[in-house]
């Protein structure tokens, strides 16, 4: 409850006394209906049944085998046993059962109920662990964001079972446990999803799927359901909402016209934008990368140095729009001119000049020295001064005040230059 004040007040540079919650507010949550439908205490009544139930059945059994009813025999035992994995579970670092669940729904109401707080008009984010091991369900609600007290409509995977999921269009009123609050319900899984204050300054753009599974940016179709296999959808779904981070900061680049094509290339490119001789651009998403191992392909990048640290597959787009406004600054500084654009295109002559500029700020004139703060961004990043810039986006929109000091200074020069 707190920790949801706090959270609103870091946004919003205030400082204020935070405020306890009280005791009705903690008998009111705990009376909610929980991710089941039932409220605590409903559910307790319900696992006694169902418990009494299982011995009860396992007694005539052993009734039936003329078998003695002895609490310390294996089959009671075993009952015993999954009664009580089932109530909790602690497996190293995996907490897992209904306590759990419980609890992380009591956690999640009472950390929106001290947003709403400090902000009646207040939104949250919806935060999934992207590891590989999350649900579909969690996965497709990753990084939506809702009203804490007004009408929602989001489209999400639901279904009774996991044979059974499906996109399907939600409409409900404010956090609903099980529906756009965590723990995320239907079919039994270990749910780590979170939520977050959604600063309002960055509630710009809408990015989502309709219930035909197409993405679409505020109310626009941009890729159809029939060109995108379910792991394209939602990795190229995170990555254009990442990717509106570099726009906020170069507004000039929301007028131009991005269009989104899927390819199968056989290199380890996983996007590529490419500028048309209109002034347009093309957004290629490689077909044989944006698949069901593009987490691990990503990761494998980080442990070998071709990714910048601190970024995930969901960052791949942020590099690609470090190359929009680089082509955009080559348009400027070539005054439109076609191939004059394309000789500096070719010999990155404009990227070559803001990663000089971006040195002689720094005060490293030394080749070595300049060598190893590249690679210190990222192998990738040496490998050409278009790509040194690409890799410095990811890793500043990523990393933002962690990033490295050659990658702040690098987006710090474009900015300047897109103003001027």
């Amino acid at each position: 409850y707190q920790r949801g004040q706090e959270e609103v007040l870091k946004a919003q540079n205030k400082k204020k006394p935070l405020s306890i919650i009280d005791m009705a507010l903690l008998l009111y949550l705990l009376d909610q209906a929980n991710y089941t439908g039932a409220n605590y205490n409903q559910c307790i009544q319900a696992t006694m049944q169902y418990n009494a139930q299982q011995l009860y059945r396992q007694a005539l059994i052993n009734i039936q085998q003329q078998k003695e009813l002895e609490i310390e025999n294996n089959e009671f035992q075993r009952i015993l046993n999954q009664q009580q994995n089932t109530k909790l579970c602690i497996n190293e670092d995996r907490i897992s059962g209904f306590i759990d669940t419980q609890l992380i729904g009591l956690d999640n109401q009472a950390k929106a109920e001290g947003i709403k707080k400090i902000d009646n008009n207040a939104k949250v984010r919806f935060v999934a662990v992207i590891d590989g091991k999350e649900t579909d369900m969690c996965h497709s609600l990753d990084n939506q964001i809702f009203h804490i007290d007004k009408e929602n409509i989001f489209n999400r995977y639901y279904g009774e079972t996991s044979k059974e999921l499906r996109i399907q269009r939600i409409k409900c009123k404010g956090l609903v446990l099980g529906l756009n609050l965590p723990p995320i319900s239907y079919h039994f899984h270990w749910c780590r999803s979170t939520i977050t204050y959604q600063v309002p300054a960055e509630q710009e753009v809408n990015i989502t799927f309709d219930s035909r599974n197409n993405i679409i940016i505020n109310g626009l179709k941009i890729l159809s359901n029939s060109e995108l296999n379910k792991t394209n959808r939602i990795a190229l779904f995170h990555n254009l909402n990442r990717m509106e981070k570099v726009f906020k900061d170069f507004p000039s680049l929301k007028n131009k016209n991005i269009k989104y094509k899927i390819v199968k290339v056989n290199d380890n490119s996983a996007m590529a934008v490419r500028p048309t001789k209109k002034g347009n651009y093309i957004l290629e998403i490689n077909e044989n990368i944006f698949n069901s191992n593009i987490n691990e392909f990503y990761k494998e990048g980080i442990k070998n140095y071709t990714n910048v640290k601190g970024t995930t597959y969901k960052d791949i787009g942020i590099h690609e729009a470090g190359h929009i406004v680089s082509f955009e600054l080559i348009k400027k500084i070539n005054k439109g001119n076609f191939k004059a654009m394309q000789f500096d295109y070719d010999n990155y002559m404009t990227e070559n000049s803001i990663v000089e500029k971006a040195f002689n700020n720094l005060k490293i004139y030394d080749s070595i020295r300049k060598e190893k703060m590249i690679k210190s961004i990222s192998n990738y990043a040496y490998q050409n001064r278009a790509e040194t810039i690409g890799e410095a986006f990811a890793d500043y929109y990523s990393n933002k005040e962690k990033s490295n000091i050659l990658s702040k200074e690098i987006i710090k020069i474009m900015k300047g230059m897109m103003k001027n």
